[in-house]
């Protein structure tokens, strides 16, 4: 039994705020992410998706998109939003490895602002990804 406070879900949730594709979309339509772990994805949407749909989604970031399949877990209305907050758990170990690396390159591309504001200068994609994975791989890595 959990005690009040305890996280009974099985993956670490790390936010992440970035639009990704659906495949159920006409080109083009885009959903906002929420959250995602090694285990699925949250993410709100204007239509509510059936439990246990399969779909497709896509995480594109610069030039590289990064293609997972899914399937629906649930689909509950946010009424603040008016969206549908979607939970999806990925089909297969490459979807969540591609999700994984996904998140890690938007988290190298915010660790970019942050450095370059506190150094006062522009720093490059490949220089905050030097620093991050010195910094913080070790943390991010899968357990």
């Amino acid at each position: 039994m959990l005690t009040a406070g305890q996280e009974k879900r099985k993956f670490f949730r790390h936010p992440i705020h970035w639009p990704i594709l659906i495949g159920l979309a006409s080109p083009g339509a885009s959903l906002h992410s929420h959250d995602i772990s090694l285990g699925g994805l949250c993410f709100y949407w204007r239509r509510k998706l059936r439990k246990g749909k399969d779909i497709s989604l896509t995480i594109p970031i610069r030039e590289k998109s990064f293609e997972v399949r899914a399937r629906v877990m649930y689909s509950k209305e946010d009424r603040k939003t008016g969206a549908y907050r979607t939970g999806v758990s990925f089909h297969d170990p490459c979807s969540a490895l591609r999700a994984k690396l996904a998140e890690e390159a938007l988290k190298i591309l915010e660790y970019r602002k942050t450095l370059s504001k506190e150094l006062g200068r522009e720093v490059s994609e490949e220089e905050a990804a030097e620093k991050w994975i010195k910094e913080y791989a070790e943390q991010f890595s899968a357990p």
